[in-house]
């Protein structure tokens, strides 16, 4: 398959994250009373549009993302995955040349760069994104404790993104990437997707085996959102044992059980920041040609 270019490879990325049987997620034949797979290739389709938009700046392509995707599908499904690729995206369009010379440490380096020159509009503007969403388990604990950086009340002018994120950092995912400058992404999250399609050799089943890794090391902050930190951890571990499990005998049934769980009580155990996180990496291995039988 050949991919014509960014826009492309976004929507690309974001149908196979959805399509690839992970575990607790969405996927074809998985479903949540509120939430379908076909509302993920609507979030497609508004990704691949609204992250390339020509003249516009990052976090207005952010906001307007966030903004179409809640009229069209009436949820926050691709909060995470704005937020993540938006930057990944715009320093790409932004700093790349050839193929030749661009690298995952030039990458990281110019998402850095631009996050650390962001301007206080597109930094308001990022926040705005984040409020629109209306995003689930964003009180108590995960309230900041200087309240002017709550981004639930970021109407006011010029709220600071950046400090926001840093405050966040130890809490959040991906507020942790935005205020390390996505290092531990390229640096953790790209390696594990390009070795486990790898080990593989099949695309969705390297997609879904890269989720429950990246669950079992990193843990998943929509979870501890609506759970607990206490709780998030137990499910890390779940998620750990599943792996040792599986390398030994090769036996879904392990994962399946896990899955089954994950899905109780309403899907509270959505691992949905993991699923942003594949989303991104996926992007990134199209456009490093690291995928097989894709080039973009």
């Amino acid at each position: 398959m050949t991919l014509r270019g960014p826009a492309d490879a976004i929507q690309y990325a974001c149908v196979l994250e959805a399509t690839a049987p992970k575990a607790g997620n969405v996927h074809p034949v998985a479903r949540f009373d509120d939430l379908c797979f076909a509302d993920f290739v609507t979030a497609a389709e508004l990704a691949s549009n609204e992250l390339t938009r020509p003249a516009t700046g990052l976090g207005d392509r952010i906001y307007e993302l966030v903004l179409q995707t809640r009229r069209k599908t009436r949820t926050n499904v691709n909060l995470g995955i704005a937020l993540l690729l938006g930057p990944i995206v715009f320093v790409e369009e932004k700093f790349r040349q050839s193929k030749e010379d661009w690298t995952l440490d030039r990458w990281s380096d110019a998402v850095r760069s631009v996050l650390e020159t962001l301007p206080k509009r597109q930094s308001q503007r990022i926040a705005e994104a984040i409020a629109t969403s209306m995003a689930g388990g964003m009180d108590g604990d995960y309230q900041p404790s200087d309240s002017s950086l709550d981004v639930e009340s970021s109407a006011a002018e010029e709220y600071d993104i950046m400090a926001g994120m840093r405050e966040a950092k130890d809490r959040d995912l991906i507020a942790a990437e935005y205020a390390g400058g996505f290092r531990s992404f390229f640096e953790e999250v790209v390696p594990t997707m390009q070795s486990c399609v790898n080990e593989t050799g099949d695309l969705l089943s390297g997609i879904a085996w890269t989720h429950l890794r990246l669950l079992a090391s990193r843990g998943d902050t929509l979870i501890a959102r609506k759970n607990g930190a206490q709780a998030e951890q137990i499910i890390r571990e779940q998620a750990r044992q599943c792996c040792i499990d599986f390398e030994k005998d090769r036996n879904v049934l392990h994962i399946a059980k896990f899955d089954r769980m994950l899905r109780e009580e309403g899907h509270r155990r959505n691992p949905g920041t993991t699923a942003d996180f594949v989303a991104a990496a996926l992007y990134v291995c199209l456009r490093m040609h690291e995928l097989p039988d894709v080039t973009a």
